[in-house]
């Protein structure tokens, strides 16, 4: 079944990158229309593991960088590109501790018009981050165990949302960001009763995250 899992993800996540820059490439069109702005916003991040022996709970985020909108010359479609900077908060077991991300996020947009100053717009596209804090996080349980959990250097994902434009300058959004890979992995020391019985557990995590933007175009 993960076999199956994996086959559909890789195969989504190909046709969305295709997509993408099927529809950047078209951008040399003279009839393009390119606005840069500034896009930031807050997350709220859920960490899941494959197993349900872990404490977890809901972390916020922010993230923040320059954004680029083309407008192609079919009606209602265009592209978005953005390099974020993104910080967010991770707990795990009894540790609590900041990722940092560099990010480069497209999308491919479909929109409608209402009125001359409002419009609405669907978005789906690939995201790629970059890890750029400490990727390895050692520290003992409660119980005097060692505990460590390492962060993936890259991470691929996909963002599914919706959102409005406003004022011919202003844009909100909120989206659902999918992780095609996995996140991190968590390793932790679990001791038996005489002094050399130990083990070691291993889990691998994905973290989900609701994001919610504002973008202001010049």
């Amino acid at each position: 079944m993960q076999e199956i899992i994996s086959f559909f993800r890789n195969r989504w996540t190909k046709m969305l990158s295709v997509s993408f820059i099927i529809a950047f490439l078209t951008c040399g069109s003279a009839t393009a229309q390119i606005k840069i702005g500034v896009k930031g916003g807050f997350q709220l991040a859920n960490m899941e593991f494959n197993t349900d022996d872990l404490d977890k709970s809901n972390r916020m985020g922010f993230f923040v960088g320059p954004t680029v909108k083309i407008e192609l010359p079919v009606t209602g479609l265009s592209v978005n590109v953005s390099g974020l900077y993104d910080q967010r908060d991770l707990k795990v077991d009894e540790s609590t501790f900041h990722q940092q991300s560099l990010i480069l996020q497209g999308d491919a947009r479909l929109g409608a018009g209402i009125g001359d100053a409002l419009g609405i717009f669907i978005l789906a596209g690939p995201q790629f981050s970059f890890n750029i804090g400490d990727d390895v996080e050692q520290w003992f349980g409660k119980d005097g165990t060692l505990k460590q959990f390492s962060l993936q250097e890259t991470m691929l994902s996909v963002n599914l949302g919706f959102g409005i434009n406003f004022a011919k300058h202003f844009e909100g959004a909120l989206y659902y960001n999918i992780p095609i890979s996995k996140t991190a992995d968590f390793t932790w020391q679990q001791l038996g009763d005489g002094l050399k019985d130990e083990t070691w557990n291993h889990a691998k995590s994905r973290t989900n995250a609701w994001r919610i933007s504002v973008a202001y175009y010049f």
